[in-house]
């Protein structure tokens, strides 16, 4: 009886590190200031229950909003950094039970999943506002759930895999890519899916997608009632974080779903070509072996052949469900940051290393092997943990806070600031949501060709364009107003 709760009681314990330990680094290891491109936008728009750019991630808004109000904790900033470190914390926990579903003891399944948390693309990630945190998160639970109706579990959980599948896309359209595993996974299974449960699941993905319906509502509202800035200027399709593209129209909506903007369906296109094939295999191997190393890669290889063996269904459910989308990544060219579309092959490597000894072997060779992969996955966790103490060293001032501070004195209330995207989600963060930049009207582009238009402008507001020094040749009838720095000069356009 004893031993059974001793056993009861590491098994829990087990767990709750296996989230606990990486949320809590990654929320101890976030930042309280705004950041810049696009993490300000995740970190500013869910507060105000604004539209972001494509495609929207309705989810991640609507949850960003409940949790940035009623875990009130810090700057709005550092909320929603949190909530991705969250989010990254489940979905390491969720890559420790599929381990263990694959025959991992508990000790080699629990030091994987930490080294996981701690390699540099995961923690880079999970402790700053990021819509694919949250989509990763989903994608992981869809794929435990998967992983439990394949293993004989009863017809709920295959139902619950398209559940949070569903809620995967309405937060990022990346977790398109989980369907041919759920397709394959469906027809290789022991036993077929009723069509009633397909019917049901269906209809569970469709509610979770059925979050997009937040795009053109919301943003009706917002044009109903004046809430966008930037409609009192006239000529814009709607302003960065309160209506970006203004999908309360056909148009509009058009470019947030289709991701119009980067050629995303090209891309999505381009996918299906075979010869990327061979590019996703190598970008995962370059992948293992830049955050784990070249004997991890040797071993989630030899993993993948045990797990194989022992249970070939759901290995090869999991293979497809984590790496489909790395033939997407390699293709989309004009993403700056290819990392965060390669979250969920890395989280593979967790449940594949561990199952390479399973609970049952029993002998001394049993005993050595695991004290010896112990030993490897425990030195590993902690190298890899120490290798960015940068990630703790935060100043004051940091992210795009110094933009907001910098443009201040310069800038009066009802004033105009154009700024190209890296720049403007800063001062829009600062002027919309912690009111660091009170009554700002931010827009974004900085188009310098669009002179005439910032000059009609001009004659009811102050108008200021922040650019790169180097382009002043193309500002004719502005004024200078200030060097920041070498990348940013401010000029006030006469009307």
């Amino acid at each position: 009886m004893i031993r059974e709760r001793i056993a009861n009681a590491a098994a829990i314990a087990s767990a709750v590190a296996a989230f606990a330990v990486p949320a809590a680094v990654y929320i101890v290891s976030a930042s309280h200031e705004p950041a810049s491109w696009d993490t300000a936008e995740l970190q500013g728009v869910p507060y105000i229950l604004g539209i972001s750019h494509p495609t929207g991630f309705p989810f991640f808004v609507l949850l960003g909003y409940v949790w940035s109000h009623v875990v009130a904790i810090g700057s709005v900033a550092f909320r929603m950094n949190a909530m991705s470190a969250v989010c990254l914390g489940v979905a390491a926990l969720v890559a420790y039970l599929v381990a263990l579903r694959l025959g991992a003891t508990r000790p080699i399944a629990l030091l994987a999943t930490l080294w996981y948390s701690f390699t540099q693309n995961v923690w880079s990630h999970a402790n700053r506002a990021e819509a694919q945190d949250l989509a990763v998160t989903c994608e992981t639970l869809a794929i435990y759930a998967f992983v439990r109706w394949l293993q004989g579990d009863d017809s709920r959980w295959f139902a619950g895999a398209f559940a949070f599948y569903g809620l995967a896309m309405a937060a990022h359209p990346n977790a398109l890519w989980l369907l041919p595993a759920f397709i394959a996974g469906a027809l290789t299974a022991k036993r077929r899916p009723s069509l009633r449960l397909v019917a049901t699941s269906v209809a569970l993905t469709i509610a979770g997608l059925a979050l997009y319906l937040y795009l053109p509502l919301r943003s009706a509202y917002i044009v109903a009632h004046g809430l966008d800035p930037t409609l009192a200027l006239g000529g814009t399709s709607g302003g960065i974080f309160w209506n970006y593209n203004n999908p309360s129209t056909p148009g509009g909506l058009l470019i947030d779903i289709s991701g119009k903007e980067s050629n995303a369906a090209s891309y999505v296109l381009a996918s299906f070509n075979p010869v990327h094939i061979q590019d996703a295999l190598w970008a995962f191997i370059q992948g293992l072996a830049e955050q784990y190393g070249a004997f991890v890669v040797a071993l989630t290889f030899v993993g993948l052949v045990v797990a194989w063996r022992r249970d070939w269904r759901t290995t090869l459910f999991l293979c497809l469900a984590c790496t489909v989308a790395l033939v997407f990544s390699v293709t989309y060219s004009e993403e700056g940051d290819i990392g965060r579309y390669r979250l969920l092959a890395l989280w593979l490597a967790v449940p594949l290393v561990a199952a390479i000894l399973p609970r049952g072997a029993a002998g001394w060779n049993a005993v050595v092997a695991r004290a010896a992969m112990i030993v490897f996955l425990a030195g590993g966790t902690f190298v890899t943990a120490r290798m960015h103490p940068e990630y703790f060293d935060h100043q004051p001032g940091e992210g795009g806070r110094w933009v907001i501070n910098m443009l201040e004195p310069f800038t009066s209330p009802g004033s105009v600031i154009i700024a190209q995207w890296l720049d403007a989600t800063s001062l829009a963060y600062g002027a919309y949501v912690d009111d660091s930049l009170p009554g700002r009207i931010i827009v974004s582009g900085g188009d310098l060709e669009s002179m005439p238009q910032y000059k009609r402008w001009a004659q009811t507001h102050n108008v200021y364009v922040l650019v790169n020094p180097r382009d002043v040749d193309r500002i004719s009838g502005a004024k200078r107003v200030a060097n920041i720095d070498s990348y940013h000069a401010l000029y006030r356009v006469q009307p």
